[in-house]
């Protein structure tokens, strides 16, 4: 059935591709051109793959680029969410305050996921369970979410005040042109916590070692120990990242970013970090960094997975039922991402 994609509006769109309707094993004829077989079981289309030239074709029944690497992406993003994809659409592709929105389509797409996991959470009502996931206090109150920075709870997508602020204290005047910190995902119940969350879906916990810069918009390790530091951080030993033989960039500049942001809110005010990862991964870049921390404070860093949260969050029948559904087929590489609780 060929689907229309000018009219995708509708109350209960068709969720993304999932483990059932995908078939793992490329089809292939070299050409030239090259063409991969439509990665949907059943379709016998032959497409031209995405190369750094050309966009590649789109399968007319399917509305899918097929990738040499094993993954696909959808030609129009919004097939890709199970949440408000209209509103994603026209406020979040795009918005100046994010850091690239154009891979959004794509299989694995970590922030197409988090938007799903997220968005679908405070929708429900949700939230404040993954708050507890964190910090262990019980509490029904909702914490406001931001994603990418951006505030979704009240649909504003207003950049966070506090996360402009920490941009100003520690990136104004960086050595070279790079991006930015941008938060994946975060929870924040004023004078309570502030939760920064670094997502991972199929890509690692990126680090740095001593040396020279690895790229024209790379630290050197020693920078980010200089650049991103200030008197209020507690939860990490600078002296320690100093001599350890690598340290996880995005984990360091998030933690302090959190750390710097809960002071501006109150003194009440806990900060947290979670390396969100699938299940089983990770665990040696987020061993590596916990050694990093304080001992006195080393709850304030935790890995959690998206099944841990998922089962948190969907475990009350008929509530979320379509999140649970999503994660339950969800691919990366056309394999099955998560394995959660019943499944094969």
């Amino acid at each position: 059935m060929r689907m229309n994609f000018a009219n995708y509006s509708m109350t209960s769109p068709p969720l993304p591709y999932g483990i059932n309707d995908l078939c793992p094993e490329l089809c292939v004829t070299p050409g030239p051109p090259k063409r991969i077989r439509c990665f949907v079981k059943g379709c016998s289309h032959m497409l031209r793959p995405p190369t750094r030239r050309g966009g590649g074709d789109v399968c007319p029944d399917h509305g899918i680029r097929c990738h040499s690497s094993g993954t696909y992406s959808y030609a129009d993003v919004r097939r890709n969410l199970i949440v408000d994809a209209d509103l994603f659409a026209t406020r979040v592709v795009g918005h100046p305050f994010k850091y690239e929105s154009d891979r959004f389509g794509s299989e694995n797409s970590e922030d197409a996921l988090s938007w799903n996991v997220f968005r679908s959470l405070q929708r429900e009502g949700q939230l404040h369970k993954v708050a507890q996931l964190t910090t262990g206090v019980v509490s029904a109150e909702e914490p406001i979410l931001y994603l990418w920075g951006l505030r979704t709870s009240d649909d504003s997508f207003e950049p966070w005040d506090f996360l402009i602020a920490a941009r100003e204290r520690f990136e104004q005047n960086l050595p070279v042109k790079r991006p930015l910190t941008e938060p994946d995902i975060a929870l924040h119940l004023p004078g309570e916590y502030l939760i920064l969350i670094e997502a991972k879906f199929t890509s690692p916990n990126s680090y740095y070692v001593d040396g020279p810069r690895q790229n024209a918009v790379s630290l050197t390790k020693s920078e980010l120990l200089d650049i991103y530091w200030d008197p209020c951080v507690r939860s990490l030993d600078r002296e320690k990242a100093r001599q350890a033989e690598r340290v996880h960039y995005q984990l360091w500049r998030n933690l302090v970013f959190a750390e710097w942001m809960a002071s501006q809110d109150s003194r009440m005010t806990s900060p947290y970090l979670v390396s969100l990862t699938r299940s089983g991964h990770e665990q040696g870049s987020c061993s590596q960094f916990r050694e990093l921390a304080d001992a006195s404070s080393d709850d304030r860093f935790q890995h959690r997975s998206w099944e841990e949260v998922t089962v948190s969050c969907c475990s009350t029948a008929g509530v979320l039922d379509r999140l649970a559904a999503y994660c339950k087929a969800k691919t990366a590489h056309l394999k099955r991402a998560f394995y959660l609780v019943g499944d094969a």
